[in-house]
């Protein structure tokens, strides 16, 4: 297949092409310059796999949760992008991304900073293909819990809220990968499984998980005692 993804979920910008056998990928944190890098760096990369927009199969792009600006930035890319060469659109969510990139395991929980002292949660077992167990939460990282022990973490959330964890979370853990964040390549591996729905572009949508984008004063000064 001949697939571009691409994923500003976070502070890095992810992008990606699969031309068959061929992968060309990008990703490099730009902070809040998503939308003037990402243009550039797509033409640089269909043009290192000789391709043009019009030859692909379909755009992948990551649903979220994570940034609200970065991910409509990367909801409007994608679209515009499907619009003017009429391709499909595949969203996949983030935590789905991470997943995609830790060992088998029957035990996964990925765990994504969600900021305002909270974390996005995704109960996974992966020795078979990413197949998560219920839908992704937003939780504060005290609430979190575990059945049992064995399980191995992935993604930043628990390192950011070390202090705020519940006591015996940590032994509970085989594990730990913080480093894993959303990219590219992981929804080049997702998409390629099709376990995951083309639609048209029209139909896009966002998993934003929270409904509220930023705190009040008083509920940050509030934090802050």
């Amino acid at each position: 297949m001949k697939l571009l993804a691409l994923d500003t979920s976070t502070q890095d910008l992810s992008l990606a092409i699969q031309n068959g056998e061929q992968r060309v990928e990008f990703h490099e944190t730009v902070g809040q310059q998503h939308a003037e890098r990402a243009l550039p760096e797509l033409q640089k990369l269909l043009d290192a796999a000789g391709l043009k927009l019009g030859e692909l199969d379909a755009i992948v792009y990551g649903q979220g949760p994570g940034s609200f600006t970065g991910l409509r930035i990367g909801a409007g890319l994608a679209q515009g992008l499907a619009v003017s060469a009429s391709l499909p659109l595949i969203g996949i969510p983030t935590l789905d991304a991470v997943a995609a990139q830790a060992p088998a395991t029957e035990r996964l929980l990925v765990c994504l900073d969600a900021r305002m002292q909270e974390v996005y949660v995704g109960h996974y077992d992966t020795r078979h293909g990413v197949r998560r167990q219920g839908p992704i939460e937003l939780l504060d990282p005290a609430e979190l819990r575990l059945t049992e022990s064995g399980w191995i973490a992935a993604g930043n959330g628990l390192s950011v809220y070390a202090d705020r964890l519940p006591e015996n979370l940590t032994a509970q853990l085989a594990r730990q990968l913080p480093e894993l964040r959303p990219s590219a390549a992981a929804y080049l591996d997702l998409a390629g499984s099709g376990a995951y729905p083309s639609l048209d572009a029209s139909s896009a949508e966002l998993l934003y998980v929270r409904n509220k984008v930023a705190l009040t004063a008083r509920e940050q000064q509030a934090q802050r005692r």
